[in-house]
């Protein structure tokens, strides 16, 4: 993560939110300096040396830290964390995708985890048995006093009453743990987990020199085999924190075991914590957010569908995501580990079944919704059942696509030219000349229909512009991660110029990535534009970002009058720019937050008082709650801009 002024602004703010100054001043402090130790801290901070260690180690419980004991000096070399600071945004999106995902006890987990940082199991399991005792003891003081009000329904003392808690027992805490770690989304903290990227390498490849190569390694295919010795150690350490995954994994998987036990009746009910195998209480575990990006991306993807296509083949792609992703640990490929295309866990390598896919799709769900009919002599389903065994080219834009008005719809055009209009009875007639109904009511024969329908919904996510879908064998499906991605990235870039630059500019830019560089004499008869207005056009886009220009002299002398300017789009540095505004964007929020909250510190104290907490409307004056009110109504649209800048972030940045 490139970490520029407003990204180490960013996060030390959101430290500040969650775990107050001290700790926000030793991170600040530690991405303006570098990498630190103690006694060079305590000079840059001005802390005692007992602050200094009390911050220190709320930065390290919450994994916002490297550090790496030097072995001549004996000193612990502090550096920051910032991928996992700027984590610390996502925390609500994260509890949200597993609380679809898995349950509320599997969220009530994740937000403990959240709030402890890397926590040893047994700590885990006492903090649960100690919430579970005390509501024990309280529901006792509630059936030993019939007259208290808490009792039962609406003050009903005959009410049956039970605990009020998400995580019941520490077997089932000990059950949705495993289910987690099954997922991947929590991980084991080993030896080198606090170690930077660089220094895990450093080690691994001092260790494969002095093992294999301790001469060095001499001619070309000694550096090949060096390299692939490396990226081996590498995965080695990834994969340590795994460990307690694979034991499980020993055992069968959890629907293995449900399967194995169904008929000793400990299928299903309460009885299910009881298959999960123990835990070691003397493992610490912490979130891994890496995977948690996965299955967010995942959600993007989805939404995507549902915008361009429909919720029903939404929900269909949302299970073939599920299922070809369960076993993908990241979104994108590390270069030092992944040197080779087996090793690249991002490229969409596996496929997924139609049989798989129909066998994990809920039976209530009716496939008939959202799909067009048309007579079979209207179409070619030669075309449609096209087999790709490789992933899809870069697309490159023609002149009649650089316009952008009508380039999707041309498309759509000379895709239907083949169809004649018939097909009388039909409901809905498109611009392509093909008629076609859709299924609104579930009649019998679409029920029993479900392969067919599940695979016109398979198809139309292959067919579609974005190609969601990869049609790689009759029956197999996947996705290529990469190329998507790259398209919804250029799309959602596009979207920016647009806004920005308006409709000129886009096309403008859409011709420069088309055609490559470009001189400004040539641009007027390509962009059929007045010269003056692509000069003005140019440089608003050049001071936005978004086209870069490169100077060529003519000869030897570098003289300005006689050069050409090229005109060019260079894609990762335009994103790169609208990754910093977005920073900033975000920053401003959360600093404007904390001009509302300065403004509005004498009843944001008042609200924190225990006989006022939850009860404002009641106790407050009416001064007073109005103001709080229209604070809480600026928190929320602040925390909200927040959010929707950090989905355009997460896909440029980290999908």
């Amino acid at each position: 993560m490139l970490v520029t002024k407003n990204v180490a602004e960013l996060c030390s703010l959101l430290i500040d939110e969650l775990y107050g100054e001290l700790p926000s001043r030793i991170f600040s402090i530690l991405l303006t300096r570098g990498r630190s130790s103690i006694p060079q801290l305590v000079q840059y901070t001005d802390m005692s040396l007992c602050e200094l260690r009390h911050g220190l180690a709320v930065l390290l419980q919450q994994n916002l830290l490297f550090y790496q004991v030097d072995s001549n000096s004996e000193k612990a070399m502090y550096e920051a964390n910032t991928d996992h600071a700027y984590n610390l945004l996502r925390i609500g999106k994260i509890l949200e995708m597993v609380d679809s995902s898995f349950g509320a006890p599997a969220k009530d987990v994740m937000q403990s985890l959240l709030l402890l940082g890397q926590t040893r199991i047994s700590d885990l399991v006492a903090a649960y048995q100690e919430k579970i005792d005390q509501a024990h003891q309280k529901l006792v003081k509630e059936e030993a006093d019939p007259f208290l009000e808490t009792n039962g329904v609406n003050g009903d003392s005959h009410a049956p009453k039970r605990l009020d808690l998400v995580i019941k027992t520490t077997a089932q805490l000990n059950s949705v743990i495993c289910r987690l770690v099954e997922a991947e989304l929590i991980d084991v903290v080993h030896a080198k987990t606090f170690l930077t990227p660089d220094d895990i390498y450093r080690d691994v490849e001092k260790e494969v020199l002095d093992t294999h190569f301790p001469g060095g390694p001499k001619g070309g295919k000694a550096k090949i085999e060096l390299e692939e010795k490396i990226a081996e150690g590498l995965r080695k350490v990834r994969g340590e924190s795994k460990s307690l995954k694979r034991k499980l994994e020993q055992n069968g998987t959890a629907a293995k075991r449900r399967k194995l036990f169904s008929g000793g009746g400990l299928s299903n009910g309460v009885h299910d914590v009881e298959l999960d195998p123990a835990l070691d209480p003397k493992q610490v575990i912490r979130i891994n957010y890496e995977k948690c990006l996965v299955d967010l991306r995942n959600r993007r993807l989805v939404q995507c569908v549902t915008d361009t296509i429909g919720d029903t083949t939404a929900y269909v792609y949302g299970v073939l995501l599920k299922l070809l992703t369960k076993q993908l640990p990241r979104c994108r490929s590390d270069p030092m580990m992944d040197i080779t295309e087996d090793d690249k866990d991002d490229c969409g390598k596996g496929f997924v079944t139609t049989d798989e896919i129909l066998d994990s799709l809920k039976t209530s769900v009716d496939l008939s919704v959202g799909l067009g009919k048309a007579a079979k002599d209207k179409f070619s389903s030669r075309a449609a059942e096209k087999v790709s065994g490789h992933p899809p080219k870069k697309k490159i834009i023609l002149e009649a696509e650089i316009d952008g008005d009508a380039s999707a719809d041309e498309e759509e055009e000379d895709e239907g030219s083949e169809s004649d209009e018939s097909d009388s009875d039909s409901d809905h007639k498109p611009a392509n000349g093909t008629k076609v109904k859709f299924a609104g009511v579930a009649t019998k024969e679409n029920r029993l229909d479900r392969p067919g329908q599940l695979r016109q919904h398979l198809l139309l996510l292959a067919e579609s512009n974005q190609h969601f879908v990869r049609h790689c064998g009759y029956n197999d499906w996947t996705v290529d991660f990469v190329p998507l991605m790259d398209v919804l990235r250029e799309a959602e870039l596009d979207s920016v110029i647009e806004r920005k630059s308006g409709r000129q500019g886009l096309r403008l830019v859409r011709i420069l990535r088309a055609k490559g560089k470009l001189d400004e004499k040539t641009l007027p008869n390509l962009a059929l534009m007045k010269k003056n207005e692509i000069q003005q056009k140019m440089l608003e886009m050049q001071t936005a970002g978004f086209i870069q220009v490169q100077e060529v002299p003519r000869d030897n002398k570098a003289d300005v009058k006689k050069s050409f300017f090229l005109w060019f789009v260079d894609l990762e540095k335009s994103i790169n720019t609208l990754l910093d505004t977005s920073y900033k964007a975000m920053l401003r929020c959360v600093q404007v937050l904390e001009v509302i909250r300065q403004k509005e510190k004498d009843v944001l104290l008042l609200t924190k008082r225990s006989d006022v907490r939850g009860r404002e409307r009641d106790v407050m004056r009416k001064e007073y709650y109005d103001r709080y009110a229209r604070f809480q109504a600026n928190e929320k649209k602040l925390f909200a801009q927040v959010m929707r800048i950090d989905d355009l972030v997460a896909l440029l940045r980290d999908f």
